[in-house]
């Protein structure tokens, strides 16, 4: 049994398929069927998110045995969902299968992954304003069939903020932690084991020709540093000049062109 003396909004108390009983602080769409974000069948109470209903901000839950797609979404969210949570034994599937746009957040969010989150799409990126945090516990998992990164970008001018950070193909086995500050720079930690595709590091593209060093060269106005890797599109020739590259680059995947030397 349950008993509610009281309560100020933002609030939502929902009853789950297993009898459970669960209560919210947030106005929150509970995903108790497998189906996309835009199907009022996922949701317990039969109603989607929306602007309209996520006017003030939403959260969601999505519970065990459930896959939560993104698909309907066309690569966007473009409303105001602070948080996502995906229990244990949950899916979060971000993204559209053969797309290569990628996925947007435009606002802020918190995402918490005690299950599965992947990435469907076949390119393009995982981008993310700043105030976002990802987080994967020790349970939780993270995978997509390319490398993929994260990229941070401002809400304003919808441009890049810094280097990407890039994801891999595999996260699991331990923790994972990604925060955005407020200014927009990421920082990450955790125990978890990241494969493929440079993972586990920064990196930088490219979106003119010149040097190395020059930051403006860069998408998000900096030049490589730390353990970096590079991408450098088709039509794009980077120029690493001396005989000596003196910063630690793990990776470098060249469509254009790469030129050693003076």
């Amino acid at each position: 049994s349950f008993t509610l003396t009281s309560a100020t909004g933002p609030f939502t108390c929902g009853m789950l398929p297993d009898g459970s009983i669960e209560t919210y602080d947030s106005v929150t769409a509970i995903a108790i069927n497998s189906g996309d974000f835009t199907a009022a069948g996922t949701f317990l109470g039969g109603f989607a998110p929306s602007a309209d209903i996520c006017s003030g901000g939403c959260g969601i839950e999505v519970i065990s045995g459930v896959t939560l797609s993104t698909a309907g979404l066309n690569g966007a969210l473009n409303f105001d969902i602070t948080s996502i949570t995906v229990a244990t034994g949950a899916t979060f599937q971000l993204g559209t299968p053969g797309a290569s746009t990628g996925f947007k957040f435009s606002s802020a969010v918190t995402l918490s992954i005690s299950g599965h989150m992947s990435f469907v799409g076949s390119g393009g990126y995982i981008r993310l304003p700043p105030g976002s945090d990802f987080n994967i516990t020790a349970g939780g998992a993270f995978s997509s069939a390319i490398s993929v990164s994260i990229e941070i970008f401002d809400l304003l001018t919808g441009l890049a903020i810094g280097p990407l950070q890039t994801l891999g193909t595999l996260i699991s086995g331990g923790t994972f932690t990604l925060s955005v500050s407020a200014s927009g720079s990421a920082t990450t930690a955790g125990t978890a084991t990241i494969s493929g595709g440079g993972s586990g590091s920064v990196t930088f593209l490219a979106t003119k020709s010149g040097e190395l060093t020059d930051a403006t060269v860069w998408s998000g106005g900096l030049a490589p540093s730390g353990n970096f890797s590079l991408s450098i599109p088709a039509g794009i020739t980077i120029t690493i000049s001396g005989g000596t590259l003196s910063l630690q680059m793990l990776r470098c995947d060249v469509y254009g062109t790469l030129a050693l030397g003076s």
